[in-house]
């Protein structure tokens, strides 16, 4: 059974009326504490994935400080009321920010919502798209701050490998961001073997350097490699065997 709060009503809000005017940090620490039962409900409550948990533990219980610091005994309500919303709230916003890819800071975020509302707006007003200077002008920031949320649009609203780039000044077709993605190298795997290979046959003498070679690089048979050593194709087998045993032991 989750423990509740130790402390009284009358003792809490004690508490909080001193933490307003001492800003003490051993009664911060104390109401925290005190009040710590409420993040693990909730926490319980907003975790939909056993591994996230902790992650949103952790959010709850900075919900909670911040709670603690904005909390004013004098309003009449009691801190657990005040609290659970503002808790709510960071884990709320824990999960929205999870959906973007790439961690956006929050206020490119809110400008970038801020920005697409402006462009729906000023399209009507001005019978056209709006330029970034109509922008910066409405929301009455700087440009570069519009150029930052509109980079940001990019992060936050992932495109379609299928959407196409206008190739209007060349004769081929249109190019989709699939067609610009590259793709894996398998030859790059093999560098590292290819590399160790070419160690190894530097440990063997001419003639078995020609036998694989021949072999193994140009695909001949053993009685051609025979042919060009001036061996017979039985030596050539014993020798074959010989080297490929050597190149498994380097």
């Amino acid at each position: 059974m989750e423990q509740r709060s130790q402390l009284t009503k009358q003792e809490t809000r004690k508490l909080f009326k001193e933490l307003k005017e001492s800003k003490d940090k051993q009664i911060r620490n104390q109401l925290i504490e005190n009040f710590m039962y409420i993040p693990k409900l909730l926490t319980r409550k907003y975790a939909y994935k056993k591994s996230e948990y902790e992650d949103i533990y952790q959010v709850a219980c900075l919900g909670l400080m911040y709670a603690v610091d904005r909390y004013d005994p004098d309003k009449g309500f009691e801190f657990d009321t005040f609290a659970s919303p503002t808790i709510i709230g960071e884990i709320k916003k824990y999960y929205r920010d999870k959906q973007f890819i790439i961690r956006v800071p929050r206020r490119i975020q809110e400008l970038n919502r801020e920005v697409n509302r402006a462009q729906t707006t000023l399209e009507h007003q001005l019978m056209g798209p709006p330029t970034i200077s109509d922008i910066a002008e409405y929301l009455e920031v700087s440009e570069e701050d519009i150029i930052e949320a509109l980079e940001g649009n990019n992060v936050i609203y992932p495109k379609s490998l299928s959407m196409e780039f206008d190739n209007s000044n060349s004769d081929s077709q249109d190019t989709t961001l699939m067609d610009l993605v590259g793709i894996p190298d398998d030859n790059m795997e093999n560098i590292s073997l290819v590399e160790d290979m070419k160690r190894r046959l530097e440990t063997l003498n001419p003639v078995e350097r020609i036998i694989i070679e021949e072999r193994y690089y140009k695909g001949k048979t053993q009685k051609e490699v025979a042919n060009i050593i001036g061996k017979s194709q039985m030596t050539v087998s014993r020798l074959e065997k010989k080297v490929m045993e050597k190149l498994r032991k380097t």
